[in-house]
This record gives structure tokens, C-alpha cells and sequence, in this order.
């Protein structure tokens, strides 16, 4: 009995394993992972469903997300880069198009320290996204490329530094 019960839960995993997700079923499943922590399985989820649903109505959020899981979960800063890119190329009307442009110019200037690329990446996102609500930010961020952020604390406030903390209000 043991051994007929065994047998068809082995043909039904192996049947449910052969039938195509929907787009709907992998989103939920990543999201399912993301909400557990288990960023290496959602990642690989997106991964499923950009690959198998490109065009797919979910498809330019799966790139986004994988952006941000290689960002935020791996701090594999060149494959957020990279997953930024792939979302612009693919997906270049996205609503996530200025965040990910933003997001490049961001890890060029604050992660890897290229500036250079940065500001390349900062002055493509103002072309791109002129009435965006990050514009200010990019412009900061632009007039503050590779200065200390000590001394742009100290620069806007004019507060003391003590033990690399800013004191405010003093």
C-alpha cells in the first residue's frame, strides 16, 4: 500500500511539475518567498517568469524586483546595474523606468564610488524624467558626487562633528 501511495504522489509531483505556471502563479510565488526572506528562491521565481512570460503583464515588476533583490538582499551592486538596464531596454515606458535610472546613478556614485558612470547615469535619468519628483535628489546628488558625507552634512547645517556623528541644533 505503501509503495502504490508513493507511486502517485511521485506521478503527481512529476505531473504538476511539467504543467506550465500562469504569470499570475509565479508572481505569487516570488512574492511568497520575498515575504519569507528566501531571496535566492524569489529571485530565481522573476527570473522563471521574465523568461517565460517576457512581454507578460507582470513581467517589467519581476525585472524591477530582481533589481532590488540583487541590490538590497545580495549587495551584488553590477547585477542591480545590470537588472536596472535590462528593465530600461525591455520595459522603457515602465512606471519603474525613472526609479531604475535613478537606482543606476545611485550605486554608480554611492556603492562602487564611479563617478564618472554616475554622473553619466544622473544626467541620462534628468533627460529622461525632467518632472519627476527625484529631479531634486539627482540634482544633489550630483553637485555632491565624491564629497564626504560629513562634510555635506557640515556644509548644509554648519554643525559640529564629534565621533564622525553630526550634532544638530547645537
Amino acid at each position: 500500500m505503501k509503495t502504490i501511495f508513493l507511486f502517485v504522489l511521485v506521478g503527481l509531483f512529476m505531473f504538476s511539475c511539467s504543467q506550465k505556471q500562469t504569470e499570475e502563479q509565479l508572481r505569487a510565488q516570488a512574492q511568497n518567498f520575498e515575504s519569507v526572506e528566501n531571496f535566492e528562491e524569489a529571485l530565481k521565481t522573476y527570473e522563471k517568469l521574465i523568461e517565460t512570460y517576457p512581454k507578460g503583464k507582470f513581467a517589467n515588476e519581476a525585472q524591477y524586483k530582481t533589481a532590488f533583490i540583487f541590490y538590497n538582499n545580495f549587495h551584488d551592486f553590477n547585477k542591480a546595474i545590470a537588472a536596472h538596464k535590462r528593465l530600461l531596454e525591455n520595459f522603457s515606458d515602465s512606471k519603474y523606468a525613472s526609479q531604475a535610472r535613478f537606482m543606476i546613478g545611485y550605486i554608480y556614485a554611492n556603492d562602487l564610488k564611479d563617478y564618472e558612470n554616475a554622473r553619466l547615469a544622473y544626467n541620462d535619468f534628468l533627460e529622461h524624467h525632467p518632472e519627476s519628483e527625484l529631479v531634486a535628489s539627482v540634482k544633489w546628488e550630483l553637485q555632491h558626487l565624491g564629497h564626504d558625507i560629513d562634510e555635506q552634512l557640515f556644509d548644509q547645517f554648519g554643525d559640529e562633528k564629534s565621533n564622525g556623528e553630526t550634532k544638530l541644533g547645537k
